[in-house]
């Protein structure tokens, strides 16, 4: 297969797709295998879709195997990209894996951000099943965070998108599990009443469509309303039905809501025991995953038991652990962050550099750089990516001194040598953050991209070194350059044009006077408010 001419439509592409969602929970090994077999495939393509695409698929496999650091990064890489697309199921997955992801790192602000860009999604595109574990997962954050009323809201969301669900074997023991965590909410807001109507149709759907993925949900449910509502007979059935649900369970981070109020409820009964196993379970089952947030739960939870056993050591031991990996998840959040800040400049360079390339491909026949009729795409497409990650956009016009007199003096073969002579030497300096035009006649046009004022000066400097290498190159006798830039990052009143017009003035000004130098502002006023330090 030529992976020069992959997309996502290619059947090679199609089928290895299709092969890897009949993976996916399955066997989530070769799950991944087939993902990173995707991603070398796209990379290799050039075909950016496809390289998105990928990226989240592979993130996704990472999700399944529990390499969350890992996921992360790829999610990231592949998301910006994927919203253009119309992949809204894989879009809705990533964002809510990265919700997932970022609650259990404790980063519930960002946690919260990629919980509803997943409902947004979902809502749109009237995607019921994902809208409505999106908003079962965001309710589970509301209620950590506190916010019982939201919670109660989000659940109840996710219940109404669950009817839409036309295939019963997931809609009944979905909607199962969203009555258990309504009528666990009930409980904790003191709302027995509530809480029991929810826990009858709970039980009853369980009944009608038992699934063993819902045991714990369900036995851990009744436990706690009947432990509040004082029957002893059914605090003893549920109790042991938790703990025999909690042993099948072998995804930790799944069901550590339910784990918490198994601890809880065993800690007032004083089964001081039974939390050791438990404790020991969960740490066999955690293995080498690098979870702090829940680990750091745990030590709490550990810390607790040994505060009522009066076991000092074992406490001691347990608060040394909890700051352990506390500093740990502080250096993991602060290596996160600047992999995900390197990141997102990467694919931000990426994508201006593919988009100069694709002007490039339209070139000036004398000069070898970009022509005019690419340009407006060009900075309308820059202004909008200036706009949105606050970088910098820088315009440059310029245009060559004494040109006519060239042409009328020495001929127009003269002047056509001149500017490809100027030509090649300013294709040298194109790159993922300059882009180079000829706009007309003798005037180019330079775009920069998350440049520095200072940075963009040794620029126009190197454009006046290169005026002059080639006036004596090319023995005439009078020939300088004009240059007038405009920098600063984008509000959201500008417009692209503003840009271009504003470097336009700027290059007037330095014609009328005196010519043979530059002038750089930050906007349009500062040709009238400020003084005028020439560059050279």
């Amino acid at each position: 297969m030529n992976n020069t001419f992959l997309t996502k439509k290619s059947p090679g592409v199609v089928a290895l797709i299709e092969e890897m969602e009949k993976l996916r929970k399955v066997e989530n090994e070769k799950y991944l295998d087939m993902a990173c077999d995707l991603f070398d495939m796209a990379q290799e393509s050039g075909n950016e879709d496809l390289r998105d695409y990928s990226s989240c698929s592979l993130g996704d496999a990472l999700w399944q195997n529990n390499r969350f650091s890992e996921a992360v990064y790829y999610l990231t890489a592949g998301l910006q990209g994927l919203q253009k697309t119309d992949e809204y199921k894989l879009i809705c997955r990533c964002y809510n894996e990265m919700g997932i992801i970022m609650r259990n790192e404790g980063h519930f602000i960002t946690s919260e951000e990629n919980f509803l860009n997943s409902i947004d999604v979902a809502r749109i595109n009237q995607m019921y099943l994902q809208e409505a574990i999106a908003c079962g997962n965001f309710a589970a954050l509301c209620e950590e965070m506190g916010a019982m009323q939201e919670c109660l809201e989000y659940h109840y969301r996710s219940l109404e998108c669950s009817q839409f669900i036309e295939e019963a074997s997931i809609r009944t023991p979905f909607l199962v599990g969203e009555y258990s965590q309504l009528a666990i909410a009930y409980i904790v807001l003191g709302g027995l009443e509530d809480a029991k109507k929810h826990l009858d149709e709970m039980n009853r759907l369980n009944e009608e469509v038992p699934d063993p993925d819902n045991d714990f949900d369900v036995a851990i449910a009744n436990w706690l309303y009947y432990s509040r509502s004082g029957d002893i007979e059914a605090v003893e059935k549920y109790k042991a039905d938790s703990i025999n649900a909690f042993k099948q369970c072998y995804d930790v981070m799944v069901y550590f809501d339910e784990i918490e109020i198994l601890l809880q409820l065993l800690l007032e009964r004083k089964d001081y025991s039974i939390m050791e196993e438990v404790f020991k379970d969960i740490d066999e089952k955690l293995g080498d995953y690098e979870l702090f947030n829940l680990r750091l739960h745990l030590e709490r939870w550990k810390i607790r038991m040994y505060e009522c056993t009066g076991e000092e050591a074992k406490r001691d031991l347990c608060s040394y652990r909890y700051y352990q990996y506390h500093e740990k998840r502080s250096l993991d959040s602060k290596k996160s962050f600047t992999t995900t800040l390197r990141l997102k400049n990467e694919l931000i360079q990426q994508r201006t550099k593919n988009l100069f390339l694709s002007a490039a491909a339209e070139t000036d026949t004398l000069t070898g750089l970009a022509n005019r009729a690419k340009l407006n795409n060009v900075i309308d497409e820059l202004f909008l990516e200036a706009l949105n990650n606050g970088k910098n956009l820088g315009v440059e016009m310029m245009d060559l001194d004494f040109f006519k007199q060239v042409n009328d003096n020495l001929g127009h073969a003269k002047g056509d040598s001149l500017l490809a002579a100027i030509g090649r030497r300013l294709r040298e300096m194109v790159s993922d953050k300059i882009f180079i035009a000829r706009y007309g006649g003798d005037e180019f046009i330079l775009y920069y991209f998350d440049m520095t004022d200072e940075e963009i000066i040794e620029i126009v400097k190197r454009i006046r070194d290169i005026v002059e290498e080639v006036r004596v190159e090319l023995n005439i006798d009078k020939l300088s350059v004009s240059q007038g830039i405009v920098n600063h990052v984008p509000q959201s009143a500008n417009r692209a044009w503003d840009f271009l017009n504003s470097a336009d003035y700027a290059l007037y000004f330095v014609k009328e006077h005196g010519k043979a130098n530059a002038r750089l502002i930050n906007g349009r006023n500062d040709l009238e408010t400020k003084e005028w330090r020439k560059i050279f």
